[in-house]
């Protein structure tokens, strides 16, 4: 039903403006930026773009930020990277009514645009809906739901639009940009800091900010466009009020990975057999490089590249767990484990001098990976 509707709306927006029927002098357009959710698909943010006339009973919100779903073979797309987004549209009190339930904070940006670039935008907006145009493959640092709203903001001003290009200071990387959003969910950092390869340690040039949607408000708020400031109005359609701040959990992966440490320490000086631990223990680290492989070689995932969290997931790992099983040992175990070793004394030396930023926490495990090794060092064939 809900489809139905949308696909009705969409219709009848291309028909009011292939009519030729102008937009009125009353009307508006905004940028629509929301506060962040509780869910990590919601931690960044969201943008998107209100196109208001009342002369014409018209209030529409157009949303690069959906997907289907239901579509066929959703999992295997998302996690491949050709899922496809979709530009939606509905009507602004649905989409506002959604934050309110939400209690997320939506703020609205009226731009200073002329007749002539707002009928423009809007004609591009309703073309872009339309179920021919509507798709895009997504992609998370550079087709986005806010990066699509600059490009549209660029395209249909036609070069009026000036928006700020001094870089912030230390000139972060993305995931320097990302960081802030992550401080109370060490969880979801960590996720991120394993998933995300080398290339999102690259320093963001400022126009890349704009991925997300709190430095494309503040952007445009410091914009130029048509020679005067691209924001005429700016007001909070909906505020919650003062929020509790969300504290971070305890049980943290730096206390998890520590504590686990500590313990298994404990046991290899105490001489207890972990045997089964050590199979386990690189089974899984095996099986986590090669998903990481899979990432890197086997999606379409830009971010998920060259990744160096290889270095102590490292997927031979595997195949070292399934010789541990065995009543005598390959000879190249050993070889194998003292390579380990040296491997995981070499990484947490060089920790910080590599050209990706691997989190914090997972510097115990490679601690107690290299500790294993040596462990497996002194059991004889």
């Amino acid at each position: 039903m809900r489809t139905c509707l949308l696909a009705i709306m969409s219709v009848c927006c291309a028909a009011f403006t292939a009519s030729g029927q102008p937009l009125s002098p009353a009307a508006r357009i905004s940028l629509l930026t929301c506060g962040a959710g509780d869910e990590l698909y919601s931690t960044f943010g969201h943008s998107a773009v209100r196109v208001c006339d009342t002369a014409q009973q018209l209030d529409l919100v157009f949303n690069y930020g959906t997907f289907d779903f239901h579509a066929p073979h959703f999992y295997t797309d998302f996690v491949r990277g050709k899922l496809n987004y979709m530009l939606n549209v509905t009507r602004f009190e649905n989409f506002l009514f959604a934050y309110e339930v939400e209690q997320r904070w939506v703020f609205e940006q009226a731009l200073n645009l002329t007749p002539e670039q707002q009928q423009e935008l809007f004609a591009f907006l309703v073309n872009n809906s339309l179920p021919e145009n509507k798709y895009y493959l997504y992609d998370f640092l550079f087709d986005n739901c806010t990066t699509r709203i600059r490009d549209l903001l660029e395209t249909g001003c036609r070069g009026q639009l000036v928006l700020p290009d001094k870089p912030l200071d230390g000139r972060p990387t993305f995931r320097d940009l990302l960081y802030p959003h992550l401080h109370t969910m060490p969880w979801s950092k960590l996720g991120i800091d394993i998933l995300l390869g080398s290339r999102t340690d690259r320093i963001a040039t400022p126009r890349e900010y704009l991925f997300l949607p709190d430095f494309l408000s503040e952007a445009v708020a410091h914009a130029v466009l048509n020679g005067q400031p691209a924001v005429a109005e700016s007001r909070y359609l909906f505020h919650p009020g003062e929020q509790p701040l969300h504290s971070a959990p305890v049980f943290t992966p730096t206390a998890l990975f520590l504590a686990l440490l500590v313990i298994i320490a404990t046991a290899t000086f105490a001489k207890l057999p972990l045997k089964g631990f050590d199979a386990a223990w690189f089974l899984l680290l095996g099986l986590f490089g090669l998903f990481l492989v899979f990432m890197w070689a086997g999606t379409d995932h830009y971010v998920t590249k060259a990744n160096f969290n290889l270095l102590w997931a490292f997927p031979a790992h595997a195949a070292v767990a399934v010789a541990l099983f065995r009543k005598r040992r390959p000879r190249w175990v050993r070889w194998y484990f003292a390579a380990t070793l040296l491997a995981c004394i070499l990484l947490c030396i060089f920790w910080t001098l590599l050209p990706q930023h691997l989190n914090s926490s997972l510097i115990f495990v490679t601690l107690l990976t290299g500790l294993r090794a040596f462990a497996e060092l002194r059991i004889r064939n």
